[in-house]
């Protein structure tokens, strides 16, 4: 089970903007021609979009459109189409790795496009090495901000609860406290079994919000007591993440993970990151 697989979610509305889609394939074909690649392709692409995959030297396992009754406006309904045909196959994979068509649909992200492939992409031995030598973390993110418990969120769940923490026997914990931004993360072998041992046909038959992959399905992770790294200790406010996740040990006496708390590789401001960051998950 040492092998890896990509949740690919594509959404390309016009061909001036098919090149960020020839882009993260041109980064798969450097990086990945190892991994299976399950794709999910959001409502209104263009069919253009399938001929370029279809031409890869990916070895695509499935592509599945999202129906537009479940067009969610994001990556979000895109990654369920891909999931769907990932839990019929009945594969498991060591690592996960989600990834969209960033800055497909307008050019304002194309900056973090660039970066995400440099610096997280392209470091795939890096990631997996570090997560195959700590098996207690559950997911690996980039960036991330601060989960603010008196801020009214959007996010909603679906079937389960994890964004709002009703505690079961099989999710009994709170989930920690931040979202891993841009929706570009990996998640292990152990959180994504136990996120598909509990939902049914109806989870991929409902409408999902739109930031459901970035500010809910990510609490898997937590929820079901696996410890969620993130690379970068400071938020995109400012904001020291380490405080929330002492918060999740504590109020779930999780002691085991306080070693890990101080375990982040970067510590940089995000006004390094040129131009300014921006906060978008288009």
């Amino acid at each position: 089970m040492s092998k890896s697989c990509i949740i690919f979610a594509c959404t390309v509305f016009s061909k001036d903007r098919l090149f960020v889609l020839k882009q993260f394939i041109d980064s798969f074909e450097k990086n990945f021609l190892d991994s299976d690649i399950y794709i999910g392709i959001n409502f209104g692409t263009i069919p253009e979009a399938e001929q370029l995959i279809r031409s890869s030297k990916l070895n695509v396992v499935s592509i599945d459109y999202c129906l537009e009754s479940l067009y969610a406006n994001s990556d979000a309904s895109a990654y369920q189409s891909a999931l769907h045909s990932l839990k019929n196959s009945g594969r498991e994979y060591s690592n996960y790795w989600f990834i969209h068509t960033k800055g497909s649909v307008n050019s304002h992200s194309d900056y973090l496009r660039s970066w995400y492939i440099d610096n997280f992409i392209s470091d795939r031995t890096n990631v997996e090495s570090f997560l195959d030598l700590n098996p207690e973390f559950g997911s690996y993110g980039k960036l991330g901000i601060e989960f603010n418990p008196n801020k009214r969120y959007s996010e909603t769940d679906t079937e389960i609860s994890l964004f709002n923490s009703v505690i079961t026997e099989d999710l009994p914990y709170t989930h920690a406290n931040f979202f891993y931004i841009h929706t570009l993360y990996v998640l292990s072998n152990k959180p994504m079994k136990k996120f598909f041992s509990l939902i049914t046909n109806n989870w991929f038959e409902s409408k999902l919000d739109r930031y459901y992959f970035e500010g809910v399905f990510p609490f898997i992770v937590s929820r079901a007591g696996y410890f969620p790294y993130i690379e970068n200790r400071t938020s995109c406010t400012g904001t020291d993440l380490s405080v929330g996740l002492r918060q999740w040990i504590d109020k779930n006496k999780l002691y085991q993970y306080e070693p890990l708390i101080d375990s982040y590789k970067n510590n940089f401001a995000f006004d390094q990151l040129n131009p300014p960051y921006v906060n978008s998950n288009s």
